[in-house]
């Protein structure tokens, strides 16, 4: 959710809008887009391997693991951490889209 704009921020909220704007106009992503597209790759491969029933690789495991311990750390419930995982990566309405995504840029490189 979008902060509520301050009004003696004016010139920085500016500022702040032409950056946003040069990066749009130049096809350059912000953080934000470059996190979603992770997440969402990262779904993408999870739900591939659930589908065909292969085990996660020791990567992948340590890429959830990770995930869990940060939210836990974050103070949010063991459980509802896990459960809200699960969906987010097994339950998304758009994974036949993503999944498309990716086999469409299959063969790309790498970083």
């Amino acid at each position: 959710m979008p902060r509520q704009a301050d009004p003696t921020n004016e010139i920085g909220r500016r500022a702040t809008e032409r950056w946003r704007n040069g990066l749009h106009a130049a096809a350059i992503p912000e953080a934000c887009h470059v996190d979603t597209a992770i997440a969402a790759a990262v779904a993408v491969i999870v739900a591939d391997r659930h589908e065909r029933d292969v085990a996660l690789s020791p990567e992948l495991q340590v890429v959830l693991s990770a995930t869990k311990a940060i939210l836990k750390k974050r103070g949010f419930n063991g459980r509802a951490v896990t459960r809200k995982l699960q969906t987010r990566l097994l339950a998304r309405k758009d994974i036949a889209t993503l999944q498309r995504a990716v086999s469409d840029a299959s063969g790309g490189t790498s970083l």
